[in-house]
């Protein structure tokens, strides 16, 4: 999986010809839906070990399987070669050839990245630490947005909503006077206490994004195939949500509202809907935000928020 400084932007699944598509494959697959992958590439491995009857067997196999999960599968770039080959320098169909076919091919099949530059900033808060004699230093990569240093801002999460400024800006250990969304960047906080950060908050434009424990989310809950449950789920159905780089305590509810269909009371695993999140305190979240539901150590849901609705009590 490649990643940018600010998203994933893409993956490419690597299959075996004389294999074909693995439980790994499909578990790759649920995960690049999971985490709101849009452009996905196939390298068929081993070419050179079967004929042409089975190499088409696998590409329809993948073709099917990734339409299955939701993506385009008639139009993902399929490539085939070997990497043994192109290790050792062979310049046939399979060898070299392929790796620099797979390279054209995501240089023309992914888009270029589009960064938001115009939004209040945001940044997700990845780390944090103290520099002795300066202050606190808050750790991340950018979203959105362009943050300058002496700018206002707001620490928010798990409830809190603290007032700060940033003193300075480091990118490579080299201070800026700004930085833009994808930058991985330090940021050094005015009057902030190592003690009130804690992973997963927001640092973003001051009065530029609200609290809320309460949003409305599409939700798609996953067979016992994919790894979900067994049994169905109903309202004040309670489990970890994760989002970002935080997790918390959120409560599922599916009829119990004025906008909802009253006559839903479960939904079925393998089953889309509308529902209402929850949460045990206020987070950021925006529009689009997508985020997973886990009951103990398994994956039982995934889904986008969709709007956010002032906090409930």
């Amino acid at each position: 999986m490649t990643t940018s400084k600010v998203l994933c932007v893409y993956v490419y699944i690597v299959v075996a010809a004389n294999d074909g598509p693995m439980p790994q494959t499909r578990e790759h697959l649920l995960l690049a839906k999971q985490v709101g992958i849009q452009h996905i590439l196939v390298y068929i491995n081993k070419a050179d070990l079967v004929d042409n009857e089975l190499l088409e067997l696998v590409e329809i196999e993948m073709r099917e399987l990734i339409t299955d999960f939701g993506f385009d599968g008639d139009a993902v770039p399929m490539i085939s070669g070997s990497a043994l080959k192109a290790m050792e320098g062979d310049e046939t169909e399979f060898g070299a050839p392929s790796i620099r076919k797979l390279l054209d091919a995501i240089d023309n099949f992914v888009p270029p990245i589009v960064r938001d530059l115009q939004s209040p900033f945001l940044m997700p808060i990845d780390n944090a630490f103290t520099v002795p004699g300066r202050g606190t230093v808050v750790v991340g990569t950018i979203k959105r947005g362009a943050m300058k240093r002496n700018d206002e801002a707001d620490l928010m999460g798990f409830g809190y909503n603290i007032k700060t400024t940033l003193s300075d800006i480091q990118i490579f250990k080299k201070s800026v006077p700004e930085a833009l969304a994808g930058d991985n960047v330090g940021v050094l906080l005015r009057g902030m206490k190592m003690r009130s950060v804690e992973t997963g908050m927001l640092l973003t434009a001051s009065k530029s994004c609200e609290l809320s424990n309460h949003y409305r989310a599409e939700i798609y809950f996953l067979t016992r195939g994919e790894g979900g449950r067994r049994k169905p789920v109903r309202s004040n159905y309670t489990q970890q949500m994760f989002s970002g780089t935080w997790n918390i305590a959120c409560r599922i509810d599916l009829g119990n509202y004025n906008d909802l269909d009253p006559s839903v009371h479960m939904m079925m695993p393998g089953e889309h809907g509308s529902v209402y999140l929850t949460l045990l305190e206020g987070m950021v979240m925006t529009r689009g935000q997508p985020f997973t539901i886990r009951e103990n150590s398994t994956t039982v849901a995934t889904g986008v928020i969709t709007d956010t609705l002032p906090s409930a009590d």
